[in-house]
């Protein structure tokens, strides 16, 4: 059995969940994993992992053959079921990256292949530390909208790796196919965010000639919260339509969105950290550390 903390949620599993970051010791559990045979009642059924049913935000089944590889049982396990898991909770999941910043944390939205993770591994190879990888969630605190620590690892495609000089041997793909060219580069000690940080920027990655940070405010700012939660699909699924429009709301109002515009060109990589990193160093500097 794994007892692990992800998302602000202490998760009880028996499915091996090897890099995540371990519960305190006595910490009471919010999930729990366990296998099952669950014959036609399965929310989610993938031929290459297995079926998942997802029941009351407490607790996922798992229905799949001993001979599946666990790498491809564990990428639908914390990505698409966890993702309904956490709508069942009422919490906002965005696909977003998130990393540590003078106190705070920023997050990057995109969609998938948008670059999110190359440009978060960037910002912690320049000392910034991860909160979260593909998947972050938000919580509204008293203080705040807050961000806790997700999967601490990096999810790359080869062609960002060859880029950021990293070889390929010392990493495994994220999933077992041979054709799938996007690979886990693990996050741990220093470069990892322990707990959780105010979510003061969000930036919304978005195609375009040149680099270039703009604000987006009023309806903008919240349909890019829709179009960029993770998962979206299954807010309605879930019945928590008002819930997320209150959250997405709320949500704007309390932290500022940014389009941010950039070409998809590695060899502008550098200065797309950059020219990100004095936006956001700025924007947190403005706000205390805090969002507002």
């Amino acid at each position: 059995m794994s007892r692990v903390r992800l998302f602000g949620l202490t998760i009880d599993s028996e499915i091996p969940l090897p890099g995540l970051v371990p519960a305190p010791e006595g910490a009471p559990v919010d999930v729990t994993i366990r296998r099952a045979h669950l014959a036609g009642e399965a929310d989610l059924v993938v031929e290459e992992a297995g079926a998942f049913a997802v029941r009351g935000g407490c607790e996922i089944l798992v229905d799949a053959a001993e001979e599946m590889p666990e790498r491809n049982v564990r990428l639908y396990l914390l990505g698409s079921a966890m993702g309904m898991l956490l709508h069942q909770r009422g919490l906002l999941p965005l696909h977003a990256n998130a990393v540590a910043l003078d106190g705070a944390s920023i997050a990057v939205a995109g969609p998938s292949g948008a670059g999110k993770s190359t440009l978060a591994a960037w910002l912690t190879a320049h000392g910034q530390k991860l909160v979260g990888d593909d998947v972050v969630v938000v919580r509204h605190g008293m203080d705040g909208p807050i961000v806790h620590p997700g999967v601490p690892r990096l999810r790359l495609w080869g062609e960002a790796l060859d880029h950021m000089g990293f070889e390929r041997g010392g990493f495994e793909r994220s999933y077992v196919d041979e054709g799938f060219d996007k690979w886990d580069v693990p996050v741990a000690g220093e470069a990892l965010a322990a707990e959780g940080l105010p979510l003061a920027a969000i930036y919304v990655l978005e195609d375009g000639p040149e680099i270039a940070i703009n604000r987006l405010s009023g309806a903008a700012a919240v349909a890019a919260l829709f179009d960029h939660t993770y998962r979206g699909q299954y807010v309605a699924r879930t019945g928590g339509q008002a819930l997320h429009f209150r959250s997405a709301t709320a949500l704007a109002l309390a932290v500022p969105v940014f389009r941010l515009r950039r070409p998809r060109d590695l060899s502008r990589l550098d200065l797309l950290g950059q020219s990100l990193l004095g936006h956001a160093r700025a924007q947190v500097a403005r706000t205390g550390g805090a969002a507002r």
